[in-house]
């Protein structure tokens, strides 16, 4: 099975993350994470997660969600309409890199755009079942 990029990229990611110099100080892909974690900590996302949640995201690498990607790659979270106008991250880099990982509790919906170039909140499918259930009556684009 071929690797994918973006498993290639976690992997180097985790490594670095791993390596430490030898007087104990922070490597770059350290620092560089703990800057990017930093500005996210300061976005009106972070602040609206936090009061909806009582707690903070989880920004580290085993989250479900890769946000230091995402912000690498220029995302930021803007409002969805379809959710309380509530800020969201977009599912992948303009790339097409997946962002969610496998678990998020919202990867459904993006393969069913995927499938479908339809938004499931747009149409009124609301759960992973309904989708498996449009899908089979609507079939696949």
């Amino acid at each position: 099975m071929p690797v994918r990029r973006e498993q290639v990229a976690a992997a180097l990611q985790y490594l670095g993350d791993k390596a430490k110099t030898v007087q104990g100080q922070l490597t770059p892909v350290q620092s560089e994470r703990q800057r990017i974690e930093a500005e996210i900590r300061q976005t009106p996302w972070f602040r609206e997660f936090v009061a909806q949640y009582k707690e903070e995201p989880d920004l580290s690498p085993n989250a479900d969600y890769d946000y230091i990607t995402a912000w690498k790659s220029g995302i930021r979270p803007e409002r969805d309409p379809y959710d309380q106008n509530r800020y969201h991250w977009s599912s992948k880099t303009p790339e097409g890199v997946m962002l969610k990982k496998p678990g998020h509790s919202t990867l459904w919906k993006t393969n069913f755009m995927d499938q479908t170039g339809e938004n499931p909140d747009a149409i009124g499918v609301k759960t992973e079942q309904q989708a498996q259930e449009w899908l089979r009556t609507r079939g696949r684009k």
